[in-house]
């Protein structure tokens, strides 16, 4: 299950055990509001603003369980300290299937949609919409969210797609989590609940480092040996010659080292369980959560991306390496990826479908 490792099966891989299970709990649970004609009460001082945001996907939606794993697990004092908001991200809201449902209606604290009259800023989001600019769109609405969720007042402000499950518990691990982190908060950018170990594995960019390592162990390893020949007689029994040591440098070490690389950064060198710094190769933004004092820097850097074609992600991770600001992430992650149909075209993308947690699927 490791997808660095030569040995990965996609079978076993990509098998949907947790997140199956956590889908089913989040549709079932947001079912109890299925008739429901009552509105959320919006929630007062709230510590955290949960933005969500959906649009219109041909032939499946994931809003239903996305936002029932969110809350399912929620206490009511845990409930009242978040702020759902539920962003619409359609020019016209009500071609969004979920949009008129009761279940929506009754969970979500505010369903948000594009606060602009018939002006030219509306015909430029329609413009993007309409000729499928996901790039640029997607930045104009996630940059529209974070100072929406920033306006509640929340010192804390997650941003979750819609085609994601939680975790059973994740809020309570979030903010664990969360208070772990400096308080210097204009030294950090965010926290991911997501990350995908596809992107951290041998990364050919560090070729240089595997290199000097491999040599160093060869040389220590030959260093050992011949000491080992000289000094100690029980070796010398099983070791007859200084060619044998050869032998086991110049073929038995290296095809160790070599199983080593072939068995997977994950396998051998794991993230363990907890918070941990998270400076190169995180993805996506299925989910982040940022100190509200640092939205309005963050909203800066999106709005101002020297290319628009970029995502989102990777416009906050460049400018983050140009402030040297830290991003974090736990371990295992607090959101699993289901989406299928990715939120950049209506059609079955295999390369959204792939963008996975394989240690989230490892919750019980």
């Amino acid at each position: 299950r490791d997808p660095s490792s030569v040995f990965f099966s996609p079978t076993k891989g990509y098998e949907r055990r947790y997140s199956l299970q956590r889908e089913h709990e989040g549709n079932a649970f947001m079912d109890s509001f299925a008739n429901s004609t009552t509105v959320h009460p919006l929630t007062k001082n709230p510590l955290m603003c949960l933005g969500v945001t959906t649009i219109r996907r041909d032939g499946h939606q994931y809003l239903k369980a996305a936002l029932g794993t969110l809350l399912d697990s929620l206490d009511g004092p845990q409930r009242e300290q978040i702020h759902l908001m539920v962003f619409i991200a359609q020019t016209n809201p009500k071609t969004h299937p979920d949009y008129t449902a009761g279940w929506l209606q009754a969970s979500a604290d505010k369903i948000l949609k594009y606060d602009v009259s018939e002006t030219v800023e509306l015909a430029r989001i329609r413009h993007l919409e309409e000729e499928h600019l996901f790039w640029n769109k997607s930045g104009h609405d996630y940059a529209y969210l974070l100072k929406r969720c920033a306006a509640t007042g929340a010192p804390w402000v997650a941003i979750v797609e819609d085609d994601t499950v939680a975790q059973k518990g994740w809020y309570p691990r979030a903010m664990e989590a969360l208070g772990k982190l400096p308080k210097d908060q204009i030294k950090w950018i965010y926290m991911r609940m997501f990350y995908t170990e596809k992107l951290i594995g041998w990364n050919s960019e560090s070729w240089l480092l595997y290199l000097v390592i491999c040599l160093v162990v060869s040389l220590f390893s030959l260093v050992v040996f011949l000491t080992c020949h000289v000094r100690v007689r029980n070796f010398r029994k099983h070791v007859h010659k200084p060619a044998d040591i050869l032998v086991l440098c110049l073929f038995w070490v290296p095809a160790f080292i070599t199983l080593y690389f072939l068995a997977g950064k994950h396998s051998m060198q794991p993230y363990y369980g907890g918070l941990h710094k998270m400076q190169h190769y995180g993805c996506c933004t299925q989910g982040l959560i940022f100190p509200r004092m640092m939205v309005p820097r963050a909203i800066y850097a999106i709005n101002t991306a020297a290319d628009p074609r970029y995502y989102v992600d990777m416009t906050l991770e460049n400018w983050a390496d140009r402030e040297g600001l830290a991003r974090y992430a736990l371990t295992p992650p607090l959101l699993q990826h289901i989406g299928g149909r990715s939120s950049k075209g209506s059609k079955v993308d295999e390369g959204a479908a792939s963008i996975w947690s394989f240690a989230f699927e490892d919750y019980t």
